[in-house]
């Protein structure tokens, strides 16, 4: 079979233009199921056992996650859980393959790499796989900080982060956990507006009863007077 030129060089183009897009849903079922298990069980562990982890979950299919014990708050580094741990190193090789496949600097694109991707560490790339239960979906895509706050630039894991914008909250990875302590304070805040008008209330009602007092007694003094 003969190739002519123009199709050996759209392949060619086809193969130099093609870029790892890195996700963690990416990995096949058995790796996901293991990386899972894995999850579970180090949050249990971290917990005290299977009993003391009511919030041991890993959805296999999403790679959602969450560790919540039932008598501590979980004190294992976020960088080291194995979900975010897997997902750096993932968002790594896709990195280096970009290398491979793009022009310019080869070297010193892998030492980017090496740089923005330092795995199992605080410098490394904030996961955004955790979630608040096991049904919801992780936002996988966000800003591309560490978790300690230092914004790492490109990752060059063919994911886009252009228009992406840190926060405070970015460094943590958390998705969902700050609505439900927004839900507590405006919950707190109607109590307290709700007993601010039972008191508006119960003042409005003592000062009718003072004036409707003043007014009875007025008209028996005027009664005795006649």
């Amino acid at each position: 079979m003969k190739f002519t030129a123009t199709a050996l060089f759209a392949a060619a183009t086809a193969i130099v233009v093609s870029a790892d897009t890195w996700k963690i849903t990416s990995l096949d079922s058995g790796s996901r199921s293991n990386l899972c298990a894995l999850q579970i069980s180090t949050c249990q562990n971290n917990c005290g056992g299977p009993d003391q982890a009511p919030m041991a979950f890993c959805n296999t299919t999403t790679l959602g996650w969450g560790c919540g014990c039932l008598k501590k708050t979980p004190d294992f580094d976020t960088w080291n859980w194995p979900v975010p741990a897997a997902d750096c190193k993932g968002s790594n090789e896709a990195c280096v393959a970009n290398c491979n496949v793009e022009s310019g600097d080869r070297s010193a694109c892998f030492v980017n790499c090496q740089d923005t991707h330092k795995c199992n560490t605080e410098d490394a790339p904030v996961s955004y796989t955790e979630t608040s239960d096991v049904d919801t979906a992780p936002r996988y895509v966000g800003p591309a900080v560490s978790y300690n706050g230092d914004n790492l630039g490109d990752l060059n894991d063919g994911n886009d982060r252009s228009n992406l914008v840190a926060s405070t909250d970015d460094s943590s990875g958390s998705n969902g956990s700050s609505d439900a302590s927004d839900s507590s304070s405006k919950k707190s805040s109607d109590s307290s507006d709700s007993e601010d008008d039972k008191d508006s209330k119960s003042s409005d009602a003592v000062s009718v009863f003072k004036t409707a007092g003043l007014g009875l007694a007025a008209s028996i003094a005027a009664a005795m007077v006649f």
